[in-house]
């Protein structure tokens, strides 16, 4: 005779069943778009597909120093908030972008502290450069996985909607493949 289940089990099981796994991504680079928007770029720690976010221009300067690993005189708000972290006795652990909707992300900055692990709702432009100065990893979780693209698919057109190169156009192409630069392509 098979033993029966107990609510327990069942609903443990149910939870993995559901439960998606968090994909961990690195910070590609910080970049403009044909259209001058900055953009940062997240790829898979270990695979092709690439996350474009994009975000303001004062964010992407704030991730782009700390890349280059260029020190300021003074703390910009990043700095000044892991400064408060690290005074309460707290240490960011990792970033987690966990959900898209209506074109806007969602992300939080887990803090590990003396009561517990707290989950701080954050803009993805600050809790990059938040994960970029902690030195913590990056994940993106939910349905915004299935928003990753292929960095071999950014780029591609179709023969039938190339264009000829004229003046009009060759700005957008040169932003183009300066982009196509920023993921490694070129």
């Amino acid at each position: 005779m098979v033993p029966c289940p107990s609510v327990k089990t069942i609903c443990v099981y149910l939870w993995l069943q559901e439960k998606v796994f968090m994909l961990r991504m690195t910070i590609e680079g910080v970049g403009v778009d044909h259209q001058r928007q900055t953009v940062v770029v997240l790829r898979e720690w270990e695979g092709t597909r690439v996350l474009p976010i994009w975000i303001g221009p004062a964010e992407a300067r704030a991730i782009q120093i700390e890349l280059e690993g260029a020190r300021p005189a003074r703390p910009w708000p990043h700095d000044l908030l892991l400064g408060i972290i690290a005074a309460v006795r707290g240490r960011v652990t990792r970033v987690v972008i966990n959900d898209l909707q209506d074109r806007t992300f969602y992300a939080t900055i887990d803090v590990e502290t003396p009561r517990g692990t707290r989950h701080i709702d954050s803009r993805p432009s600050d809790a990059i450069a938040v994960a970029v100065r902690a030195k913590c990893p990056v994940f993106v979780d939910g349905n915004v996985i299935d928003h990753l693209i292929d960095a071999e698919e950014i780029g591609a057109v179709p023969e039938a909607e190339t264009t000829a190169e004229t003046p009009e156009n060759n700005g957008d192409e040169d932003e183009a493949a300066r982009f196509r630069r920023l993921l490694g392509e070129d």
